[in-house]
């Protein structure tokens, strides 16, 4: 498996009692990989901010808030459409529930996590806990401003009246008229 370009990897055995606040920003070659990731066509910027904070022993408290300018295509149109994204999330890690195997599988206990996320060889991604959330956010379906999709299209030549009396379920009603 290809190694992902937009990580940022944070030891936890580094934080201390203090909160500790990151700035995340993607660079161009992090940008085009988010961008063939979510099938964007453009990805502006990226930009955050994650404070991190001990809870208690192995618990560990994720904010994060972000910003990112996108241009996708209009899913009727095909026109672009530029969207602003502000993302804030929070998530806590803990590592108690997760444990490696030896054929470099994790096991992770779900009953005992708590919707904890794991903690993995002592790392957090950061970028990929962003990128995640990130994804929730983007919307599958844009539509350009004014664009105007009213049900189902049929095709240039051809009306609705026409679809109905091609169907197969016409043909059964034909029959049905003839008995």
């Amino acid at each position: 498996m290809e190694q992902p370009v937009f990580t940022l990897p944070f030891q936890v055995d580094k934080l201390g009692p203090n909160p500790k606040r990151i700035h995340i920003e993607a660079n161009e070659d992090q940008l085009r990989e988010l961008e063939k990731r979510f099938e964007l066509n453009k990805m502006n910027f990226l930009k955050g901010e994650v404070v991190l904070k001990r809870l208690s022993g192995q618990k560990i408290e994720c904010k994060v808030t972000a910003k990112t300018k996108i241009t996708q295509k209009c899913v009727v149109s095909l026109k672009p459409v530029l969207s602003s994204i502000d993302v804030s999330f929070r998530r806590v890690y803990g590592s108690a529930s997760v444990r490696e195997n030896q054929g470099k599988e994790i096991i992770i206990d779900i009953d005992a996590t708590d919707e904890l996320d794991p903690i993995v060889d002592g790392v957090i991604d950061l970028a990929e806990a962003l990128a995640e959330e990130l994804g929730l956010e983007i919307d599958l379906f844009p539509r350009a401003e004014s664009t105007d999709f009213s049900g189902f299209g049929v095709g240039p030549d051809i009306t609705e009246n026409e679809v109905q009396k091609k169907n197969p379920f016409a043909a059964l009603k034909d029959l049905k008229k003839k008995k």
